[in-house]
């Protein structure tokens, strides 16, 4: 029995492996990757396949298998997609290392995420070799790791947690005592200096961990950092190089001395892997998702953004007022990110991506919106391809745009009767955390809100909604607060349900989930 069979990792879904955005990479790097609708996808170290479940799910015509050592999370996986009657994707409990996985075939796309770094020398040398072997010639992997220098922070408590827990063996028993000697160093001085800030740092990190995550993550027997250059020695001698970062992967010279961009801009007659190395000494990464292909790929020195015109954008970024930005558009996304433009066709167009969020929009689509709507169109329809294509490529590369080989099935606003997947139904009926139409995970922790979710099944219009709700609430099941006091008189209980079912369904459009 493995450590993952006796502590079950949480269940998690990780957007960035999602095909179409990794096919948006592959695609604008001069690569021709398999048709998203289409594809295969093979996930290492799967554990319950809640990332894999997902794609499948909204993926039909593709196929994905997952493996994993552990038992336990197989099985707790395939009673999932036997409940949800899924027959493209399939999850094993195998050994990769005893396994052979030629009776699976080859694959558009690899993934092996909270993988690399937590294995032995001898799995790792087998990932990479399993990529090398099972990726199709347009293939492309992710592969993610802890990375130096950042990790060199997490190793300072890594080592005294471990010492400390040494002797205890019931993981709570060992969680807990970590979160302990962590919060008892982090208070240990009345004046902080630089170790003991450090120790905060990583203390405050770790409150936001689940147990289960921080055993398996931080307190696992291995748990081997690289610096970004040893992985990709590593990689290459594999037959695989880089494709890019499956996130944003740009520095943000405004935060940053001027000296910066001035070094960085002498390094680029570098290698790429030179200059990724010195972006991450800059910026202390401490975690890397890494995508690879085939050596012999020939790839672009950069992104071709003639490409992006193909694609689909998508942008969660509202327009903002700031008077002393000279009559430029300002935008900002829900992280804080900011981007300012004084130029009309990119800031129509990011109105428009504003005003169709969560959904994404054909480039060559949105396109035509924007010169449809500006006044005047002096440039040339190729000029404004070059300007709308090279803006968004920039966007896409600083992370402050999606960019997308095919749309998720979105809807962004609710119809008549709105409804959601049948896998998010499913999944509330069982916890409180679903998964919405972009591939990303939402948390929902009052009863009420997950009552109204599993009841959006495409057959309730709003009035319907709020009776259902009136007799959840009723029965005793769920309750109303209004200013932190409890709802209980009937006709009030409806006109508050009425309100929040009208605001609730605003709110899971813009949460990516209400399905097309």
């Amino acid at each position: 029995m493995t450590e993952y069979d006796k502590v079950l990792y949480p269940a998690a879904i990780y957007p960035l492996t999602h095909p179409t955005r990794l096919a948006a990479l592959a695609f604008l790097r001069g690569m021709r990757p398999q048709s998203v609708d289409r594809c295969r996808v093979l996930e290492l170290a799967c554990g319950s396949g809640s990332n894999l479940v997902s794609m499948a799910f909204h993926l039909p015509a593709s196929n994905f298998v997952g493996l994993d050592l552990a038992q336990r999370p197989i099985a707790l996986g395939n009673s999932m997609i036997a409940d949800l009657g899924l027959k493209n994707v399939s999850l094993n409990a195998i050994d990769l290392m005893a396994a052979n996985l030629a009776d699976f075939g080859h694959f558009d796309f690899i993934i092996a995420h909270g993988l690399y770094s937590w294995v032995p020398p001898a799995v790792r040398e087998r990932v990479l070799t399993i990529c090398r072997e099972m990726l199709n010639p347009q293939g492309v992997a992710y592969i993610s790791y802890n990375a130096y220098p950042g990790n060199h922070l997490r190793d300072l408590v890594r080592g005294m947690m471990r010492f400390h827990t040494a002797g205890f063996e019931d993981p709570a028993d060992i969680t807990g005592q970590a979160r302990g000697l962590l919060k008892f160093l982090a208070q240990s001085k009345v004046k902080p200096d630089y170790y003991v800030a450090a120790i905060q740092a990583q203390f405050e990190r770790l409150l936001k961990y689940a147990d289960e995550a921080f055993f398996h993550d931080d307190l696992s027997e291995v748990n081997r950092p690289f610096y970004f250059y040893e992985f990709m020695a590593q990689a290459e001698s594999h037959g695989l190089k880089f494709l890019g970062e499956a996130g944003a992967n740009e520095l943000d010279y405004e935060k940053f001395a001027p000296e910066v961009a001035k070094k960085m801009s002498e390094l680029a007659s570098a290698s790429e892997v030179v200059r990724e190395q010195y972006k991450d000494f800059i910026r202390g990464c401490a975690f890397r998702q890494t995508v690879l292909c085939h050596q012999e790929v020939e790839l672009a020195s950069d992104l071709l953004s003639e490409r992006a015109l193909v694609l689909y954008a998508m942008c969660n970024a509202v327009l903002v007022e700031k008077p002393e930005q000279d009559g430029k558009a300002v935008f900002r996304r829900r992280g804080g990110a900011e981007l300012t433009t004084g130029h009309p066709l990119i800031a129509t167009a990011l109105r428009v991506l504003s005003t169709e969020q969560p959904a994404s929009v054909s480039v060559k689509t949105l396109l035509d919106m924007v010169r449809s709507t500006l006044p005047e169109a002096p440039a040339s329809l190729a000029e404004d391809e070059e300007t709308l294509a090279d803006a968004l490529t920039k966007a896409y590369r600083a992370g402050f745009v999606e960019l997308h080989v095919s749309p998720f099935c979105v809807a962004n606003r609710a119809g008549h009767c709105p409804a959601v997947s049948k896998l998010v139904r499913f999944e509330l009926s069982r916890g409180e955390t679903a998964t919405n139409q972009l591939h990303t995970s939402i948390r929902f922790p009052d009863p009420l809100s997950r009552q109204l979710i599993v009841l959006l099944d495409g057959t309730r219009d709003e009035n319907a909604l709020v009776q259902e709700l009136i007799k959840f609430v009723e029965s005793g099941r769920g309750k109303i607060y209004e200013d932190g006091v409890l709802v209980q008189d009937r006709d009030q209980i409806a006109q508050v349900l009425e309100r929040r079912v009208c605001e609730g369904l605003k709110s899971l459009a813009q949460e990516g989930m209400l399905a097309c």
